[in-house]
């Protein structure tokens, strides 16, 4: 009897008729509510003036109903665009969110991906709303940009680590060779040698493996647990965890490799200092950082020399080194690699070499900034924004892998998400202090 009076009140339940704004099913706190009073998204209709038609073809979605899809998609962590729709039709918060009635239908799943094919494919649309959300977050005056973290996060691709091809392709050039070249001739040049030969060769090529399904995706290991297919994401953020810029890697490309592309992204902000981990702790960097008068937080690295030259004493103002038997190793000569190299002559002559990079005195400098006041500190508030900002990504806004397949479709990925997590952020803020 008790059954079947739950299954009428069930049945009536769900034939109730009532009437309801669409507003009133809405909470007040809900995070769409805030970002929709905080938030400003008037100015995707400039971003996308030039790909819209206002007189020919059918009637088009509204741009900026368009682009509050994927929002919802990495503002939520919903895994797919398929998914997102499906939520969209139950949830009336995003359809409050989208303007969308009760009775509106919503678009097809692959609507987004036609138009972003037909509009967006070829553009920088990710990375301009990115911008202005940023630029927002200026104008309310949160971000400090003093002091920049910076990072690299590796987000697993949708390519299958079994498959894949052994191919043959180009090393890419390191990072300012002609200025290492410059400072190897001059080094050269200084202790009495020759300049070198000014020879090219052809460009040198490795193996690598490259998978079918997402070519540029790059093969990434991280010791022997970790062997897949991923994009390195690169960012930057300041003290309190605000995104400033990112770009984005194939997974096989180092933190150094990547730093130059990212560094163009905050030069912009004039930051004092950028604070680091041990994977860009290079002098080639630090030589870099510093010309710029910007001061390089790196953390202490375990020295880098092979075990039996651990023990050995550089002597700055005779340029040579001292080993643990006293024996005296002199300069003989700079390399092309850019190291400069020392040797023991005479009845002391041995086949040991001792090298040292014609821009260890940045590094030398950094260890001198590592010790100063202030600095320690500094470098352990790295947890608290840059890791924070990738833990808060993967493990709320579906940052861990990717469904979509490309460079171009990462960097749209990553170009909204990190858009969504500043929204979020401001639109929390300002509404506590309303």
């Amino acid at each position: 009897m008790m059954s079947t009076n739950a299954e009428s009140k069930t049945f009536e339940a769900r034939h109730q008729m009532a009437f309801h704004a669409l507003e009133d099913l809405v909470p007040e706190d809900h995070l769409l509510r805030k970002i929709d009073r905080h938030i400003d998204f008037s100015f995707i209709y400039g971003l996308v003036e030039d790909v819209y038609c206002l007189d020919n073809g059918r009637p088009s979605i509204d741009p900026v109903t368009l682009i509050k899809i994927p929002i919802i998609q990495y503002l939520f962590g919903i895994p797919s665009m398929r998914q997102t729709i499906q939520e969209i039709q139950v949830n009336v918060a995003y359809r409050w969110f989208l303007g969308l009635s009760l009775t509106d239908p919503v678009p097809h799943f692959s609507t987004f991906g036609k138009n972003y094919k037909r509009r967006f494919e070829g553009t920088s649309i990710a990375q301009q709303i990115f911008s202005q959300i940023l630029t927002q977050c200026f104008e309310a005056d949160m971000i400090d940009s003093k002091a920049i973290f910076i990072d690299g996060t590796h987000v697993k691709a949708c390519a299958n680590g079994r498959k894949y091809t052994n191919e043959e392709v180009l090393i890419q050039a390191k990072w300012l060779a002609d200025e290492m070249l410059e400072a190897v001739q001059e080094d050269r040049e200084i202790h009495g040698k020759k300049p070198l030969k000014n020879t090219e060769k052809e460009s040198s090529t490795k193996s690598q493996k490259i998978s079918p399904n997402d070519p540029e995706a790059g093969w990434f290991h991280k010791g022997d647990h970790k062997q897949v297919f991923a994009y390195n994401v690169q960012t930057a953020c300041d003290r309190n965890g605000w995104v400033l810029g990112y770009s984005v890697h194939s997974g096989n490309t180092h933190d150094t490799q990547a730093f130059p592309s990212l560094f163009e992204k905050i030069i912009p902000f004039n930051p004092t200092y950028i604070i680091a981990d041990a994977g860009y702790k290079t002098p080639t960097i630090a030589q870099f950082l510093l010309k710029q008068e910007i001061t390089p937080v790196f953390p202490y690295t375990r020295p880098r020399r092979k075990p039996e030259n651990r023990e050995i004493v550089y002597d700055e103002y005779y340029d040579c080194y001292l080993d643990e038997n006293n024996i005296v190793y002199r300069y003989t000569t700079t390399n092309r690699k850019g190291y400069r190299e020392y040797k023991a002559f005479g009845q002391e002559k041995s086949k040991r070499v001792i090298t040292r990079h014609v821009w260890q005195e940045a590094l030398e400098t950094c260890e001198d900034i590592r010790h100063s006041d202030g600095m320690r500190e500094l470098y352990r508030e790295r947890k608290e924004s840059v890791e924070r900002l990738f833990g808060t990504a993967k493990e709320h806004h579906g940052f861990r892998y990717t469904h979509l397949i490309g460079k171009a479709l990462m960097e749209f990925k990553a170009g909204l998400t990190f858009a969504c997590l500043n929204m979020k952020k401001l639109a929390n803020i300002l509404e506590m202090r309303s």
